[in-house]
């Protein structure tokens, strides 16, 4: 299956919400070839060129890159997708603790992530855990009279109770991971993800099939051809979607 050219940018997409259980939420979905199962690449926002510091004939300044590389944070796993995003993963997330997706009485997603395997709470010999097994002692007289004279009708001891007591709202993407959430290194929102297409060599590969003998014409437009093939991404194919299929289709 081929793309149209309405599709020519697809890729990369973007980190759009990061939950606090430590799964992902991105901005492409079925409509886009995503399906569960599909592993992704979360990258950095620029490449880096990298020469050789012993070029023999220049300065490496003046040498063309021998290698263009782009930092990589986390290799992904889709589990879920709708048509227009997708939840995934960390690929190195155990088995025991991999999500499983719910439908809520509004329609509205469930996402339920195992806890850890014998998880408690409050944690043990934490002071929640201590303060709760402490006997409630009543307030001294005496503390109790100096509260009821520092709430009188003065200024420094305004009644402030018609305020909200409430801490302000925060921004969807302000949730941070506890610390039990999913593994997820440095992953944040706005982040750039790419699928995980496995390299191919490029030049050296071409030079190498076209250095072949070749015992007749046809063979020698099959090698050509091939090393065309090879030479060029997905993303440079016309985008197409050949990629996501299974091995045999």
């Amino acid at each position: 299956m081929t793309t149209s050219t309405s599709n020519a940018a697809l890729w990369p997409a973007d980190v759009i919400h990061v939950n606090e259980d430590g799964w992902v939420l991105i901005n492409r979905g079925s409509r886009h070839g995503v399906s569960v199962g599909l592993h992704l690449l979360v990258v950095g926002t620029g490449a880096r060129d990298l020469h050789d510091l012993f070029a023999p004939d220049a300065s490496a300044e003046t040498q063309p890159p021998v290698l263009r590389i782009r930092r990589t944070y986390e290799m992904l796993d889709v589990v879920y997708a709708e048509e227009s995003c997708a939840i995934a993963i960390a690929t190195r997330t155990p088995a025991s603790r991999r999500p499983t997706v719910y439908r809520g009485p509004e329609g509205e997603l469930l996402v339920w992530v195992p806890l850890p395997e014998g998880y408690t709470w409050p944690p043990p010999n934490s002071s929640t855990s201590q303060q709760s097994h402490l006997v409630d002692t009543p307030t001294p007289p005496w503390v109790a009279e100096d509260q009821g004279e520092g709430e009188s009708g003065t200024e420094d001891g305004a009644d402030t109770s018609d305020e909200p007591d409430a801490p302000p709202e925060r921004a969807p993407q302000d949730d941070e991971p506890w610390e039990e959430a999913l593994p997820l290194n440095s992953v944040s929102v706005g982040d750039i993800v790419l699928p995980a297409i496995p390299a191919t060599p490029t030049t050296s590969a071409a030079s190498t099939a076209t250095a072949v003998p070749t015992s007749s014409s046809s063979d020698s437009d099959t090698t050509s051809a091939s090393a065309e093939s090879t030479s060029d991404t997905p993303f440079e194919q016309g985008r197409t979607y050949d990629w996501l299929k299974k091995p045999g289709q």
